[in-house]
């Protein structure tokens, strides 16, 4: 499977971190904060705000950015040669753990380049404030999704077996993509542009993540080959109330047919030329 490239874009010191809230103070130094994580783009590839987090909401967010790099998407990233800050762990054998059908299992330990290439994603319902769900809901309905090369999986595992994929929770899920979603608004659209909405969730102050961080209710995405991840603007009416919203619709590893997922960055201030198609939903 050939990486694909990635399009480096640069961006003006922000000079202040971007998860200030009105009325509170961030102290510098401010951090370099990643758009799209480091750990999931290609060698050569970049995308950062300068100067754009203090040191304190960055070591909030690494957390739960490690848990998705490392557990939920660590053994895809190898596969594919992302970049790493631990060169030195990436070619050690991993344990990986086989199910039988009759409920044992077996560890072996192999080298990531022999196990097969999949990607853990998932299947999540539009956010809820554009369905009219009450802000304190905090479980998903939705469900895990596999995205792999036809047939790799099956040659790899019998039928009725089954493999340990890694640890997987939502929640950080969501909250990466959050962070995501916030990061690219502030650097592409602009801080005055939107009233952000998802702090407290990207710095763990809440966990109703489904309230703001759902799927792309509209359908399938389109088959999209060529391209490692796809981000951008959408601008959104909720109609009878006519509350206009900016998301950012990201689908990570689109290459390999994973979803995407529409976050809702804040209430939209201003009319952008830059947003794709702005729908109305009514709920």
């Amino acid at each position: 499977m050939a990486i694909i490239p990635w399009s480096s874009e640069k961006f003006a010191p922000v000079g202040r971190c971007i998860y200030t809230r009105d009325g509170e103070i961030h102290n510098g130094p401010f951090t370099d904060e990643h758009i799209i994580p480091f750990g999931l783009l290609p060698k050569g590839g970049d995308w950062f705000l300068p100067e754009s987090s203090c040191e304190a909401c960055a070591g909030i967010t690494k957390k739960s950015e490690d848990m998705c790099l490392r557990s939920t998407l660590g053994l895809f990233r190898a596969q594919l040669d992302l970049k790493t800050r631990r060169k030195k762990d990436r070619n050690k054998p991993r344990q990986v753990i086989f199910k039988r059908p009759d409920g044992s299992s077996e560890i072996k330990e192999m080298h990531h380049n022999d196990l097969p290439k999949y990607c853990i994603g998932f299947k999540w319902p539009a956010p809820g404030i554009l369905r009219d769900q009450p802000s304190s809901t905090y479980e998903y309905d939705g469900e895990l999704t596999i995205g792999y090369p036809q047939g790799e999986v099956e040659k790899f595992i019998p039928d009725q077996h089954g493999i340990h994929l890694g640890r997987i929770r939502m929640l950080d899920f969501a909250r990466m993509l959050a962070k995501i979603a916030h990061s690219y608004a502030f650097a592409k659209c602009g801080i005055d542009t939107f009233q952000p909405m998802l702090l407290d969730l990207i710095l763990g102050r809440t966990e109703n993540a489904p309230y703001l961080v759902g799927g792309d209710a509209s359908g399938s995405p389109p088959d999209q080959p060529e391209i490692l991840h796809d981000i951008y603007p959408v601008g959104c009416r909720v109609e009878p109330s006519g509350a206009e919203y900016l998301l950012v619709a990201i689908r990570l590893f689109a290459f390999i047919g994973m979803p995407r997922y529409h976050v809702v960055v804040g209430k939209k201030l201003k009319d952008l030329s830059l947003l794709r198609s702005a729908p109305s939903i009514r709920t």
